[in-house]
């Protein structure tokens, strides 16, 4: 009787213990055997992902941002009050004409403990279930019949694919301007024109920038653009919303419905660790950081959207994020996949060939080299030694994960791109 007293009031925590097991259980198994982790994902994860995110998208707000805070509270809540639960037993213990074995319970009972333990379990459950098992799936480029991926790029390959590159930003960048800019009202379009015309050393350019586009995003960024607002953010979930739709044409694990992204409201606390955007495991959300430069915003929204799908891998998700704002039939997506994929593949030519990346460097147009050079400017203030901390965290993370690049893994997106590449003679699927 006293074990069954024992089980039915500690049966929560119980619970959890079983939790916690089968959640260990379940992600060695998944370390173990592929097939088993692509089973789940395509499976039972598809239908949390489904059921849950569609639930949380009619939420305006990041819930997972919400719950963060109201869990900040309650932990510290919670704390003040075993605390003063303490005081009063040891109160009662100094006055010993009053001794009681209720006091005494609430002293050594660490009540606020247990309760961590429970917040732990939860979030140890929804982590491997939602998130953890997905790392050890099937890569997406396996999955889209994409040739062996070699780490060892092609430089000729590469150099062609940062033409095609730079070319196609040259161009979707006149497109912008010349769509935005059409119009007899607006005021000296030959201006814009002169701005980005590839010159990379015209005093004028601080005049003339930023110019702000149809969707409310601004090219040739500065430290003084004005920071986006909602409309933007709701015209660029929309269209991440979209691209992904489109995609999911071409690759059935990508195909279904997705949350509407989410903008962080104290997008600073992503800055301060360097972080674009975040996955939500515990609420199946699309976070992103609204204070970035506006043209890595449609590629962080496809970036996150995509580990929605199961695709945990960073070089996976910035590869379908990739194809997905490059494949959108909306011009600034366009605009921020290429100027994102120069960033991944501009890296690795100059480490492999400083002088040709010089020389395509200076073909750029003027606008997109203040966009690159703002998003310099705009991190560069985030430096510091929490950021550090935080990049050795992610890239043990990584790493506990199956990713032994670590954070070197965001940039074997390249890999990819250049496999991609020489299949397919573009980044278009």
């Amino acid at each position: 009787m006293k074990l069954l007293k024992l089980l039915s009031n500690y049966k929560i925590y119980i619970i959890a213990i079983i939790c916690d097991f089968l959640s260990f259980c379940a992600m060695r198994l998944a370390a173990g055997s592929r097939d088993f982790a692509n089973v789940y994902s395509e499976t039972i994860y598809h239908c949390i992902s489904t059921f849950v995110g569609t639930l949380t998208g009619f939420i305006p707000l990041s819930l997972v941002e919400i719950l963060l805070y109201v869990l900040a509270v309650f932990v510290l809540a919670d704390f003040l009050r075993q605390m003063i639960h303490i005081s009063m037993g040891i109160s009662a213990l100094l006055r010993p004409s009053s001794v009681s074995s209720k006091p005494l319970a609430k002293l050594f009972c660490p009540v606020f403990l247990l309760h961590l333990f429970l917040i732990a379990s939860l979030l140890f459950t929804l982590y491997i279930f939602n998130c953890g098992i997905n790392y050890r799936r099937s890569s997406f480029s396996a999955e889209a019949g994409l040739g062996t991926v070699e780490e060892d790029v092609n430089e000729e390959t590469l150099v062609s694919m940062c033409e095609y590159i730079i070319k196609n930003i040259n161009e979707t960048t006149d497109k912008l301007i010349s769509s935005t800019y059409s119009e007899p009202s607006i005021q000296s379009p030959e201006k814009s024109g002169a701005a980005c015309d590839g010159s990379a050393n015209s005093d004028q350019y601080d005049s003339i920038y930023p110019l702000r586009l149809y969707n409310g995003a601004y090219i040739g960024e500065t430290m003084s653009t004005p920071r986006a607002n909602a409309s933007f953010l709701w015209d660029a979930g929309t269209s991440g919303l979209k691209a992904m739709a489109e995609i999911g044409q071409k690759y059935e694990r990508l195909s279904g419905p997705y949350p509407f992204p989410k903008p962080v409201m104290n997008s600073w606390i992503l800055s301060v660790q360097q972080t674009t955007g975040v996955y939500s495991p515990f609420t199946i959300e699309a976070n992103y950081n609204r204070d970035i430069p506006y043209y890595d915003i449609p590629f962080t929204i496809c970036h996150e959207l995509s580990h929605l799908k199961g695709y945990m891998q960073e070089e996976e998700a910035n590869f379908i994020a990739v194809l997905a704002t490059i494949g959108s039939d909306d011009l600034y997506y366009n605009y921020s996949g290429f100027v994102s994929a120069w960033v991944y593949a501009g890296n690795a030519l100059y480490k492999i060939n400083p002088a040709k990346f010089s020389e395509l460097y200076g073909t750029i147009n003027a606008c997109t080299l203040q966009d690159l050079k703002y998003n310099n400017e705009y991190w560069d203030q985030y430096e510091s030694k929490i950021a550090d901390v935080q990049e050795e965290i992610n890239d043990a993370y990584l790493k506990s994960n199956g990713q032994t690049g670590g954070v070197q893994s965001y940039g074997h997106v390249t890999d990819l791109m250049v496999t991609y590449f020489a299949e397919h003679g573009e980044l278009r699927y």
